[in-house]
């Protein structure tokens, strides 16, 4: 007999929300066991239960395949995987700002002024030559 899923932790968001969602998917599914969507995902179980755990996002692919697998609509689910994932980043940015702006002000001392935002790496871009 296969466990239950954990409840999801508390609070709200856009990921969590998501989890949600993939859950409830999965449940008008039958709730099929995620030994029989891993077969039909070509996922392991730990990965596709992970994606609706609600810890993190799941990449697009396996996204895609836990709702193929379920028989929902892989188009809807991508624009839905997309705003959040840039739901994600804002809010991200967001607070990374606020600490950067407490530091510039100088609640945790001088400012780095090595990158172009005060930071010594560029981050998720690549790099190049005048990054050197």
């Amino acid at each position: 007999m296969a466990r239950k899923e954990r409840p999801l932790d508390g609070g709200d968001g856009p990921l969590l929300e998501f989890a949600t969602a993939l859950r409830r998917l999965r449940h008008e599914a039958g709730s099929p066991p995620y030994r029989d969507l891993s077969a039909r995902a070509h996922y392991s179980v730990a990965t596709l239960s992970g994606a609706a755990a609600g810890r993190r996002l799941p990449s697009l692919d396996v996204t895609l395949s836990y709702v193929r697998a379920c028989g929902g609509d892989p188009g809807e689910w991508e624009r839905r995987w997309h705003a959040v994932a840039v739901e994600l980043a804002v809010g991200s940015a967001a607070s990374a700002g606020s600490g950067e702006a407490a530091e510039a002000a100088g609640a945790g001392g001088p400012a780095r002024e090595d990158g172009p935002d005060g930071l010594p790496y560029v981050g998720l871009a690549a790099f190049r030559a005048e990054d050197a």
